[in-house]
């Protein structure tokens, strides 16, 4: 089996299915989603530099905010 994971988090992964992963690293391309996520990251981080904390408000999966 390619792929060994133990229970403390340790994942291997040998054969092609490690040439397949090395391959996605090097050429593989973000999605839209991945995008946007990193962009609101960055905007969090440069919040937290700037103010020393952050607030994170919920939403549902509809996009109505779930009060405090």
């Amino acid at each position: 089996m390619p792929i060994h994971s133990t229970p403390f988090g340790r994942t291997v992964i040998t054969g092609e299915d490690a040439k397949a992963f090395m391959r996605t690293l090097k050429q593989g391309r973000g999605n839209k989603a991945a995008a946007e996520s990193a962009a609101n990251g960055r905007k969090l981080v440069a919040e937290f530099a700037a103010r020393g904390s952050v607030t994170i408000k919920l939403r549902d999966g509809n996009g109505t905010r779930i009060p405090d």
